[in-house]
């Protein structure tokens, strides 16, 4: 059997993604829906049907738990108003806003890919796209002509 300090250093010990900046990063924005969440979020503050009708795969429950961790992780701000009817607002928070570059760079590398793959859809190689579907807001890219 093992005693009891053995025990206390076995709990002591540090996970070796404890202190991982990756699994960080991941940890708060890693999610199916996440980053698309605060792609929509960074053009302005929604409700939340709003945001389901903007990204019709999601279920209820998923885009809650979504939002939730957006907001434990202090990328989301929620305001309950409580005047009639009562409604809940989501917008961006101020950390929120410091993933703007990451917003920018894994949408431009997203229209490249897709860029690449419709060309390999001509060769007939390209595989079946399997990934979330998102309804394009018109108002979330001004002047980009980009289909995503």
């Amino acid at each position: 059997m093992a005693s009891p300090s053995s025990i206390k250093a076995v709990d002591e010990a540090p996970t070796p993604m404890t202190d991982c900046p990756m699994t960080a990063a991941l940890n708060a924005i890693g999610g199916k829906w996440s980053l698309i969440c605060l792609y929509f979020l960074d053009t302005g503050t929604r409700r939340f049907n709003e945001l389901r009708r903007l990204m019709p795969d999601v279920s209820h429950k998923v885009l809650a738990e979504t939002l939730r961790n957006l907001e434990q992780e202090d990328l989301v701000v929620r305001t309950v108003h409580s005047l009639a009817p009562s409604h809940v607002e989501y917008e961006i928070s101020g950390h929120g806003e410091s993933i703007r570059p990451l917003l920018h760079a894994v949408r431009a590398w997203g229209r490249s890919h897709l860029v690449r793959k419709t060309a390999s859809i001509g060769s007939g190689t390209a595989a079946q796209h399997t990934g979330p579907r998102v309804d394009r807001d018109p108002d979330c890219c001004p002047g980009d002509t980009t289909i995503l």
